[in-house]
Formats: structure tokens, C-alpha cells, sequence
């Protein structure tokens, strides 16, 4: 996944930094005039032929032929309705959508993601300068619209068709673009609704957190180097109006800095994208774990980081959700709250809670992913992620083992618990609130995120960490489909047996989203396997778990070296435990290991095989 993942940065990064359409600076919104000539840069100026003042009174004046200048300061005639367009970049086809125009694009970029119908329409290649002429040709466009990027073979394209410039380098730019088409698809009152509507919502969204602290953010473009948004870039423009401060907005373009660096600017809250090569695990356990962003919980995955790049009235969607993300109190849940937990119990919260004290690590986990880490006061012995938990009080054992006068101690206005907390509830709620939070498979691990999310006043993030989990899903599920399915065999513990997962477990849903067949899926729950029984099934693929008290070496002598998974060397240990076992954001990790050990080749992964070899002890 990260050589996937790094090939498809790559090139999202050259184009974006070498068109330079998020960098720039302010400049004002263009106005549709019709003078004899025109000079303004993407100002949607035209010249018709002009009926004599008798004329005038008399007939509407044509609208083509039309001369408009565009945002290269060319000028350009367009003689007719374009009726056929291909666009070369997915912010103007974004545009057209919200003019009301998509109907007449017949092709875009491989890179085009919205709206929806986008899927359907011919693709013609790479974005902008990495198009296919040829493709582009056999649609017979009649307009070509295109940015920046596409000046390198502007003359191969005006062979075809008309070409038409439009690249906005600012948020203030987008509406001069929208007047710009507007005035070439004869669209103007398309144009003044799309843009008073994109003005409108900016405004919303900025007014709402106008009266809130500026919070300080690092905006992470990649990961190795570590790359940011300077000033001046359009993703800078936005965390400003959502009422953030880049800490780099000192610098210009796309720098690259430095952990220390970061660690100095110490960021409040830290925003990743899916294809950022940096994951918030990473975040929690690398170099930058100890930034404030980290100890509150609040780093964050974005959807879509085109929500936030692509120049088009598209840009108030991740302008919306990093306003979200950032001032969750400026968008505040209204309380006191009531609402239904995993046990069916109704909880009703008066205010939005401060002081946390959760039972499970998993519902720990999660409060870190959605934001909420810096309201929980209270943990079991066992939480161990992230590294921030380390300094939150210990109230003892796992659920039903905690300690209940040290939870009264710490005077939390909720408690969060799973199921192994139903024998001490009447106790807990004598102290606080209480909801459970007790997901059975990933789909309820979708929906326990979402209603932590609203307990806490952090649907944003809530939302975040469940869409950067289902495409987590997507990308594995996809990637392994039509590949065969390897009979595999997961050890938990060898204790008086082979301690595995059977149905009903995360293991065993992980197996099979995974591409895996879970040779235990036909018994349910944790249980021990013979040596006899795990023979007969003959595992190809063998997944320990670190903490197993078992090595892959141990199993190089005694009777389970005969099984397909020994002999061929596919015995892997688990990097943690914890991954598969916990009901948490951090499943799709376990999920991802899994998948990279039952399909390397379709991963590009390079497992280090067993090998086993006559000497080898039980004792390893």
C-alpha cells in the first residue's frame, strides 16, 4: 500500500505544484464587461458585433460570437455554444458542474473524483500536459478548457479545438473562473447564482468562528521528505477562514521542514490527508508524538484533500469540515443530549462532557482519532495507545476490575464502558453517567465511532475517522479481489492448545476482508485447536500473535511442520496484537498487516520467509 501510495503522491504533488494552482495571492473578483478591448487577466470581458441604438431597442443583441480574455491573457473567439467540452483539469469541471453545465463535458482526466456522474464520462489520460491528444481528438470536442499545466502542449491542443485558460491561484479567484465560463457558455445568471451562493457559504463558515481562538495547524503534504503548505497557498487560504493559523504560513510554497521544526511550532492540531504517507498512528508513535496536537487528540485525516485543492466552489466542503475539525464548539450539538448505547439503554448527557473516564482501551483509541483525547481523565492499567495515555490517571483493571472510588476520585461527568462493565453499572452510575459502547463487528465499529463523535461535541472527526476507515476497507477489499483465498490460521496463545479466532471474532472478519478463509470460521468465539484438528485443515498461511508464548521457528519441529504454511515458509508474527483485537480506528491497520502477509505480491510486500532447516529446536 505505501508504494501505491507514494507513485499516486507523486504525481498528485507534480501536478499541483507545477500548475501553481493552489499558490497565489488575492486578487479581485472580475466583472463581465463589454468593452472594445479587453486586458484583465481571467476577467470574462467579451466583444459582440454591436447593433447600431435603433437596433438595440429593438432586437436582443446575439451573445456569439464572443470575445473573451482569458486567465493566460490570451484572447480568444468562441463563434458558437461549446456543446462538446473536455476539460484537462477537475477543478473546471467541477466548475461547470455548479454552473449547471456538466452536461455538455464529454471528457475528463483520470484524476477528475466529482460530482458523482464524473464516473461516467470518457477519460482522456493524465491531468493536464500528461492528457492523451489522440483520445482527446476522437471526441470531437469543440472546446478545450484547460489551467496551467496544460501549457506545454497548448499548441497540440488549439490543433483540435479552442483552448480556454482558467486558473484561479486564490479563493478569490474562483468567482472571476465562474464569470469567466459563465460568459462563454452564455451562463451569466448560472455564474451570478453559483458565486453568490460559494460567497455565501464562505461567509457562514468564516462568521462561525470568527469570535473563536486561532488555533495553530500543520498540514502535512508528505511524509518523506516532510512537505507542508506555505504561505500563500490555497490551503493555507482555507485553515485560515476556518479559523486556524498554518504554523508555516511564514514560508511560501511547498516547503519541506524538519520534525524539530515542527516539534518547535508545537501545532494544536496536526491534518493528514489518505494519501499523505503518514497515517495518525504514525503521528502518536513517531517523532512528532510529543506536539500538543498529539497529547489532545486532535490529529486528523481529511477525506478527500481535493475538497481542500481544488480550486472550485468544491473548496467549501473541506473549508466546512476544517472549520469543523478545528472550533467543534462553534458547531456544537445541542444538550442535554439523549441517545441509545450499544446495550440499549437510553442516556441522556445534560452537557457536553469535559472529564472522561472510558474502561476499554478501545473506546480510548477512539476518543484520541475523533479528537476527544484531551477530555479523558481516567483509563484502565491496559491502555497503552496513544503514547499521551501514558500521563492520564490509572483507574485499575479492564471493565468490571476497575477501581470505582479511584473513577469517584477523579469526579468525571461521563464514564464509557463495553460490555465487561455490565456487572458494576448500578455502581458507575452512582457516579456518572454511563454509556456503552460494545461493537461486535466493523460496521458497528463504524457506528460506535460516530455516536462517541456526538456524545463529545466531535461528529467531524468522528466522521473523518470512520471515512478514512472505509477507505481503508475499500483499498483492501479491491485490491485482493479475484485473487484466491488462502486457508489461513491465526494463533492468539499456546496455552493447553492453540488459542484461535473463530466466527464472531474482528480476527476472523479481518481473515476475510483481508482475502483470507478462516480455517476456524465454522466454530464461534475464541477457542483452543488441537494440533490434530489444525492438521487436517492445513493452514497456508499461519499469523501469531506476539504475545502468542510461540515462535514461527517453534513450529518448525513437531507435527505442525508438515502443514502447507510451515513448509512453504508463510509464517508471519503480527507487529501488534492489539490491531486485531481492539474495536478501535487502529483495526485497519490489523487489517492492512493481514492483507500484505495472505497477498504480498498484490501489496508489493516483501515478508521475510521461515525457514526451517534440520537443526532447528522446539526451543528455537
Amino acid at each position: 500500500m505505501k508504494k501505491t501510495a507514494v507513485l499516486l503522491m507523486a504525481l498528485l504533488i507534480g501536478a499541483v505544484v507545477a500548475s501553481g494552482c493552489l499558490g497565489g495571492g488575492t486578487t479581485e473578483t472580475g466583472t463581465t464587461t463589454v468593452p472594445e478591448t479587453s486586458s484583465s487577466s481571467g476577467t470574462a470581458q467579451t466583444t459582440t458585433n454591436s447593433p447600431t441604438p435603433t437596433e438595440t431597442t429593438q432586437t436582443e443583441t446575439p451573445h456569439y460570437p464572443i470575445t473573451v480574455v482569458d486567465f493566460a491573457n490570451r484572447t480568444l473567439t468562441i463563434e458558437k455554444p461549446p456543446e462538446r467540452v473536455v476539460t484537462l483539469a477537475p477543478s473546471i469541471t467541477e466548475d461547470l458542474y455548479y454552473l449547471g453545465l456538466f452536461d455538455r463535458v464529454v471528457g475528463v482526466t483520470d484524476f477528475d473524483d466529482f460530482p458523482p456522474g464524473v464516473a461516467n464520462v470518457t477519460r482522456v489520460g493524465g491531468y493536464g500536459q500528461y492528457a492523451n491528444l489522440e483520445v482527446i481528438a476522437s471526441l470531437n470536442p469543440d472546446l478545450i478548457l484547460v489551467d496551467s499545466y496544460s501549457m506545454t502542449i497548448l499548441e497540440d491542443l488549439q490543433k483540435i479545438a479552442p483552448v480556454l485558460v482558467v486558473d484561479p491561484h486564490s479563493i478569490d479567484d474562483i468567482p472571476r473562473a465562474l464569470d469567466l465560463l459563465g460568459a462563454v457558455f452564455n451562463a451569466e445568471g448560472g455564474a451570478r447564482k453559483a458565486t453568490a451562493e460559494f460567497e455565501a457559504k464562505i461567509n457562514t463558515i468564516s462568521s462561525a468562528v470568527k469570535d473563536e481562538p486561532r488555533v495553530s495547524v500543520f498540514y502535512v503534504v508528505w511524509n518523506s521528505p516532510l512537505m507542508t503548505a506555505g504561505g500563500g497557498t490555497f490551503i493555507s487560504d482555507v485553515i485560515e477562514l476556518a479559523g486556524g493559523e498554518n504554523i508555516f504560513n511564514d514560508t511560501t510554497g511547498w516547503p519541506t521542514v524538519s520534525p524539530e521544526q515542527v516539534i518547535e511550532r508545537n501545532p494544536d492540531v496536526v491534518l493528514l490527508t489518505p494519501h499523505c504517507g503518514m497515517s495518525v498512528q504514525d503521528v502518536y508513535s513517531g517523532p512528532l508524538a510529543s506536539i500538543k496536537a498529539a497529547q489532545d487528540g486532535k490529529i486528523y485525516v481529511i477525506e478527500n484533500e481535493n475538497d481542500l485543492i481544488h480550486p472550485s466552489p468544491r473548496v467549501v466542503l473541506g473549508l466546512e469540515a476544517v472549520a469543523r475539525l478545528l472550533h467543534p464548539d462553534a458547531f456544537k450539538v445541542g444538550y442535554p443530549l439523549t441517545v441509545t448505547d450499544f446495550a440499549g439503554r437510553t442516556v441522556t448527557i445534560d452537557d457536553e462532557p469535559e472529564r472522561i473516564v472510558t474502561l476499554a482501551p478501545s473506546i480510548t483509541e477512539s476518543l484520541f482519532y475523533i479528537g476527544a483525547g484531551g477530555k479523558v481523565v481516567g483509563v484502565t492499567d491496559y491502555d497503552d495507545f496513544p503514547p499521551a495515555v501514558r500521563n492520564i490517571t490509572r483507574v485499575g483493571g479492564y471493565g468490571k476490575y476497575a477501581n470505582l472510588e479511584a473513577i469517584a476520585a477523579l469526579e468525571p461527568d461521563l464514564i464509557l464502558a463495553d460490555g465487561f462493565s455490565m456487572d458494576i453499572m448500578e455502581s458507575l452510575e452512582r457516579i456518572a453517567p454511563v454509556v456503552v459502547v460494545d461493537p461486535k463487528n466493523i460496521t458497528a465499529i463504524y457506528n460506535a465511532i460516530e455516536l462517541l463523535g456526538k456524545i463529545t461535541n466531535r461528529e467531524e472527526g468522528a466522521r473523518a475517522a470512520v471515512a478514512d476507515m472505509r477507505a481503508t476497507v475499500g483499498y483492501v477489499t479491491s485490491t485482493v479481489a479475484g485473487q484466491s483465498r488462502p486457508r489461513t490460521f491465526f494463533i492468539l496463545s499456546y496455552y493447553n492448545g492453540y488459542w484461535t479466532a473463530g466466527a464472531g471474532t474482528f480476527v476472523n472478519d479481518l481473515i476475510t476482508l483481508a482475502g483470507g478463509e478462516n480455517i476456524f470460521n465454522d466454530v464461534n468465539g475464541w477457542g483452543a485447536a488441537s494440533e490434530e484438528q489444525i492438521i487436517a485443515r492445513n493452514p497456508e498461511v499461519i499469523i501469531i500473535s506476539p504475545n502468542a508464548g510461540i515462535s514461527p521457528k517453534d513450529l518448525c519441529s513437531g507435527p505442525l511442520s508438515e502443514v502447507d504454511a510451515v513448509k512453504n515458509g508463510r509464517v508471519y508474527v503480527l507487529s501488534d496484537e492489539n490491531l486485531v483485537v481492539r474495536p478501535g480506528p487502529r483495526i485497519m491497520h490489523g487489517l492492512e498487516e493481514i492483507a500484505e502477509y495472505l497477498h504480498p505480491e498484490a501489496f508489493s510486500f516483501q515478508p521475510q520467509p521461515l525457514v526451517c532447516n534440520a537443526t532447528t529446536s522446539v526451543s528455537g
